[in-house]
C-alpha cells in the first residue's frame, strides 16, 4: 500500500528527508542498509545494486546511511578476489547499439572537464541523470556482448564521477553510494585499472570524514593490485597510500609511498594510460607530496610542493587549486606570516567566487578564516574578512 501524498510529507519530516528529493516512494526511505553493499557480485545483482542507486542515491542520509569499517571493507574485498568479469549479452527490450555507447562515453569525457572547470556540486543533478538512463538501458534493454561492456565500463565511470561531485557537495552517504556502484560496474568488465581508482576516491573520502583506519585499509588493498594496471595509475595509487598515511602520522610509511609514486611516474609509458586518467602527471604527484607534508606539519615543505604544483597547473583545475592553495594560506599563517597567508587567501576566495564550487574549499577557508581570527584583531584580517564576505555573498 502506498501513503496519500499528506503521509509521506509527515514521513519525509520524521527522517529528515528533503521534500525536494526526486527519488520516488519508497526509495527515499532510510532503511539501514547501504545500496550495493549486499547484493550478489553477478550480473544480476549488479543490475539491482545500479538501480537501487538510480532510484536512490540522492537521499543523502549521512549519518544513517554511510558504511564503515567491515561493512565498507568487505564488498572492496569481494571486488578484489573476483578475478572475472561477468558480464553477458542481454535480449530483453529495445536495441542498444555500438553507436549510442560511443556518444555516452562522449558525454562523460565533457561531463569530467565540467568537473575540471565547476567542481561538482553544479553536476551531481545531471551526472544523476546519466546515470539513471545507462541503468536503465544495462536493466531493461538488448545488447551484444561488446555494447554491454561500453555499457558497464560508461556506468562505472559516471558513477564514479558522481560519487567525486556528492563528495565535493559534502553528500557523503549518496558519494558512497555512487563509489559502490562504480566499483560493481568496474567489476562486471574487468577493469581492474578503474577498480583501483575507484577505491582510491573512496579512500579519500574516508579520512576526509575522520575514518583513518578505512582509510589505510582501503589503499592497502588498491595498492595489491597496481602490478597488473598502467604504471600511471600505479603511481597515484601510491601517491594516495602515501596520503592515507600521513594522515595517521606515519612519516615513514607516507613518504616512502610518495616516492614510489614519483618513479613510478617517471616510468610510466606515454599512451599507455586509461582516457580517464590523463589528469595523472606530475602535477598531481606533486600535489599529494604537498598535502601529505602538511597532514605531517611540515607547513615549509608543503608550501614549497602545493605552489609548485599550482604553479604548474596554470589556468586549469581551478577547484583544485582553491584547495592546494587553501592549505598553503593556512601553512604560511601557522609560520606566523599573516599577510602572506592573507595574500594567499585571497587568491583562494577569487577562485571560489568566480569559478570553483566546492563544499572542500570552502572548508579550508573556514579554517583559515578561523586560525585568523584566533591571533586576535588586526589591520590585515579585518581587511581579509570585509574582502571575503564582500566576493562570497551571495548574488541578490
Amino acid at each position: 500500500m502506498t501513503p496519500d501524498a499528506a503521509a509521506q510529507r509527515a514521513l519525509r519530516d520524521l527522517f529528515e528527508v528533503a521534500h525536494d528529493v526526486r527519488a520516488s516512494w519508497p526509495h527515499w526511505l532510510p532503511t539501514g542498509a547501504a545500496a550495493c553493499a549486499t547484493e550478489t557480485w553477478d550480473q544480476q545483482g549488479t543490475v539491482n545494486a545500479l538501480d537501487d542507486v538510480a532510484k536512490g542515491a540522492l537521499v543523502d542520509r549521512r549519518e544513517f546511511l554511510i558504511l564503515t569499517g567491515a561493512e565498507l571493507l568487505l564488498p572492496v574485498y569481494e571486488w578484489r578476489i573476483n578475478p572475472e568479469p561477468w558480464i553477458a549479452a542481454q535480449q530483453r527490450g529495445r536495441h542498444v547499439g555500438a553507436a549510442l555507447v560511443a556518444e555516452l562515453q562522449q558525454l562523460i569525457a565533457a561531463r569530467r572537464r565540467m568537473d575540471d572547470e565547476h567542481g561538482g556540486a553544479v553536476l551531481l543533478d545531471a551526472l544523476h541523470a546519466d546515470f539513471r538512463f545507462v541503468t536503465e538501458l544495462l536493466k531493461n534493454g538488448t545488447y551484444s556482448a561488446d555494447v554491454g561492456r561500453g555499457l558497464y565500463g560508461t556506468a562505472a565511470e559516471i558513477a564514479r564521477l558522481a560519487g567525486w561531485a556528492a563528495f565535493d557537495s559534502g553528500q557523503h552517504a549518496a558519494a558512497q553510494a555512487y563509489y559502490l556502484a562504480a566499483l560493481r560496474s568496474a567489476s562486471a568488465i574487468g577493469d581492474r585499472a578503474l577498480g583501483v581508482n575507484i577505491v582510491g576516491f573512496m579512500a579519500i573520502q574516508a579520512y576526509a570524514t575522520g575514518r583513518l583506519t578505512d582509510a589505510t585499509k582501503l589503499m592497502d588493498t588498491a595498492a595489491a593490485e597496481p602490478a597488473r594496471i598502467p604504471e600511471v595509475v600505479q603511481a597515484m595509487t601510491w601517491a594516495r597510500v602515501g596520503r592515507a598515511y600521513a594522515k595517521v602520522d606515519d612519516p615513514a610509511t607516507a613518504r616512502a609511498a610518495l616516492t614510489r609514486a614519483g618513479a613510478l611516474l617517471n616510468r610510466a609509458v606515454s599512451g599507455d594510460s586509461p582516457p580517464w586518467a590523463y589528469w595523472l602527471d606530475e602535477a598531481r604527484i606533486t600535489a599529494q607530496l604537498g598535502r601529505a607534508l602538511y597532514d605531517l606539519g611540515d607547513y615549509a615543505g608543503s608550501e614549497r610542493e602545493l605552489v609548485a604544483a599550482a604553479t604548474s597547473c596554470g589556468d586549469r583545475y581551478p577547484r583544485d587549486r582553491a584547495t592546494w592553495l587553501g592549505r598553503v594560506a593556512t601553512a604560511q599563517l601557522r609560520r606566523g606570516r599573516m599577510d602572506e597567508g592573507c595574500a594567499t587567501a585571497r587568491a583562494v576566495v577569487d577562485l571560489l567566487a568566480d569559478q570553483a564550487d566546492t563544499d572542500r574549499g570552502m572548508g579550508l577557508l573556514r579554517t583559515f578564516r578561523a586560525e585568523l581570527a584566533a591571533r586576535g584583531p588586526s589591520t590585515t584580517a579585518r581587511e581579509f574578512g570585509d574582502y571575503a564576505a564582500r566576493r562570497l555573498a551571495p548574488a541578490s
